[in-house]
């Protein structure tokens, strides 16, 4: 298979793009604690039961998108990426548009909702996961010498 990246920018380490998105994740569950604090304020009872289960459930995966989807459109990276010293950038080495950003996040949830998407990277030989190859997208530190994990 021919390699698909032809910039020099090296592709983050799957541990570094899993500490990136476990910040996020930990944002998302920040906001969805606000969200139950605020329901739980205005007087309503937070019941277990199935369908109670299930609303918030997808209320919480609705936040997630939500969290995701305000930094594609707005062409940002997302605090977890910048914490860790990641950025998305395109296969030419440019900064992506707005619409493929957009296009890595649902391709993102996509491969998420698999999970085989995620495990393709550890067996890619330019270490890239499903929503990296159809966004023509992929994250690499920002710096080559600041990189928190390196290759061996």
């Amino acid at each position: 298979m021919e390699a698909v990246i032809f910039c020099e920018f090296p592709v983050a380490t799957t541990l570094h793009r899993a500490v990136a998105a476990a910040l996020d994740w930990s944002m998302v569950l920040i906001g969805y604690g606000l969200f139950l604090g605020a329901v739980r304020a205005l007087g309503c009872e937070l019941t277990l039961s199935k369908t109670s289960l299930m609303v918030y459930g997808a209320m919480w995966l609705m936040l997630g998108f939500a969290y995701g989807l305000c930094f594609a459109i707005c062409g940002a990276d997302t605090p977890g990426m910048i914490w860790t010293r990641l950025r998305v950038t395109t296969f030419d080495g440019f900064p992506p548009e707005i619409r493929q950003r957009v296009g890595r996040l649902v391709a993102t949830s996509l491969s998420r909702c698999t999970v085989l998407g995620l495990l393709w990277s550890l067996a890619d030989e330019e270490s890239l996961a499903w929503h990296d190859h159809i966004s023509g997208t992929f994250p690499t530190p920002r710096e080559a010498g600041t990189a928190v994990f390196q290759r061996r």
